[in-house]
């Protein structure tokens, strides 16, 4: 499964609009409300629609407060109708297009399906395809919120990792949160089985996913005294569960591990490449949460590598995940691309393509500047000519403006140096130029070792 195009319309922020895809990773950046989870929303309620023809499963449908508000007085908003979401894609090399509406803002409204029977379809073939014990391709779906941590879905059945390949594997897919009970009852069975000789390559290969993508956990398990999963790290010999882990870690090791057990509970059949074949789409808010710098840099790469068939639609404000992006996989909601992002700096990055003013500099640091370059238009204001009445409202003006920083006794003592040097007739921007001091600009500032600044 592939999404290649997405139209939507009234569908939450969006009036009308249409996105082109890659196929292997998207990832969406923008200011907050410019729409980065509602497209993710609306992907949900377009690949929702293949979970129609597979029974006893749940599909996404377009909710009433997704509907698009729009105030044309005061004190009204009004409900935008007809949503639209239009998707064109190919399932099993098959092109395809299907669409999903919601015409009325009644309670008992539904999404309509009569446009997205292509999709439908094709799911009602390979359920029976399935359920017959046919060889068939399963696409991989899911939805990874940045509630994900915290928003735990209801147990299943007892018997949840022993029913059919298509509930395991699409088991409240859509939903923004996660299950960590069902992944973990069913790796508990897993390890039991292997113990018993029994066939453990669905097991070994979310293992693998594992320590893939969680550089700190080279071997996982289930410790059955401490019922739960387990990892040990090979260099520094450190054992914990992943209970005891940080919020970005046990984040990363739920997801890479429900995914991994999504694709090989929908594609036994593929045994040791069930990872490396199945196709499908993954939707991810935030991948960057609660990770470290040094860990976005490579999250990207470690899931192509690790799902190399799945599409992923993710969003982020990290410009270590957009630094660590391919050509054609970056997509902006606020605009066109304002500047490459391929082997560029952070600070390129940040600046030119995510609109960060100066960000070389801190805030503190910024204000600092336009400070002192104001300090100094005044000080040359200051001649022969200048009354003392004149001179004295200058004073007051400079020192309203050093008086911000005053708990900066070194940038302070600087500026009234140069009050005093200017006092006694001697230039106070000797020694200066553009590229010391306060007035040290961009690519200096790119170029430092890293030391404290002079100032």
């Amino acid at each position: 499964m592939k999404i290649d195009k997405l139209y939507i319309k009234n569908f939450k922020g969006f009036k009308e609009r249409e996105f082109s895809f890659n196929s292997s990773f998207n990832v969406f950046i923008g200011k907050n409300g410019t729409g980065k989870t509602a497209l993710l929303d609306a992907l949900a309620v377009a690949t929702g629609a293949y979970l129609l023809g597979i029974d006893e499963v749940n599909s996404r449908s377009i909710y009433k407060d997704e509907i698009r508000r729009a105030s044309y007085y005061e004190d009204d908003l009004e409900m935008k109708l007809p949503v639209i979401i239009r998707a064109e894609g190919a399932i099993n090399a098959k092109s395809i297009r299907w669409t999903r509406r919601l015409n009325s803002a009644k309670k008992s409204a539904k999404t309509t399906r009569i446009d997205a029977r292509p999709i439908v379809n094709i799911a009602k073939r390979h359920s029976k395809m399935a359920r017959d014990g046919s060889k068939v391709n399963l696409p991989v779906i899911s939805y990874y919120s940045t509630g994900r941590l915290w928003k735990t879905r209801r147990m299943p059945v007892a018997t949840l990792p022993r029913t059919s390949r298509l509930i395991k594997g699409y088991y409240y897919c859509l939903e923004p949160g996660t299950n960590n009970k069902i992944f973990l009852q069913w790796f508990k069975t897993r390890e039991i089985a292997a113990l018993q000789k029994r066939d453990s390559t669905q097991l070994d290969l979310v293992k693998k996913a594992i320590s893939a993508c969680i550089e700190f956990w080279d071997t996982v398990y289930f410790d059955f005294d401490e019922d739960d999963l387990m990892g040990i790290n090979s260099q520094t010999k450190a054992k914990l569960p992943i209970r005891m882990l940080s919020d970005g870690q046990r984040n990363m090791v739920y997801m890479v591990a429900d995914l991994a057990y999504r694709c090989v509970s929908l594609n036994p059949h593929l045994e040791g490449n069930a990872l490396k074949e199945t196709e499908g789409v993954v939707l991810v808010d935030e991948i960057d949460l609660h990770l470290h710098p040094t860990w976005q840099k490579r999250v990207v790469n470690d899931l192509k590598k690790t799902f190399p068939k799945i599409q992923f639609f993710a969003t982020t404000h990290s410009a270590f995940i957009i630094q660590s992006l391919k050509e054609g996989e970056l997509l902006p909601l606020d605009g066109d691309l304002k500047g490459d992002y391929v082997d560029k700096s952070i600070e390129d990055i940040a600046e030119d393509v995510q609109g960060v003013a100066n960000p070389y500099w801190s805030d503190e640091r910024t204000k600092m500047h336009a400070a002192a370059t104001q300090y100094f238009k005044k000080l040359n204001d200051i001649d022969d000519n200048t009354s003392e009445e004149e001179l004295e409202n200058l004073k007051e003006e400079l020192d309203l403006l050093s008086k911000p920083f005053a708990d900066n006794l070194a940038y302070v003592a600087f500026l009234e140096q140069k009050r005093l040097l200017k006092e006694a007739g001697i230039n106070p921007l000797s020694g200066l130029d553009e590229n010391t001091n306060v007035t040290e600009d961009k690519d200096d500032k790119k170029d430092d070792d890293g030391g404290d600044d002079d100032e």
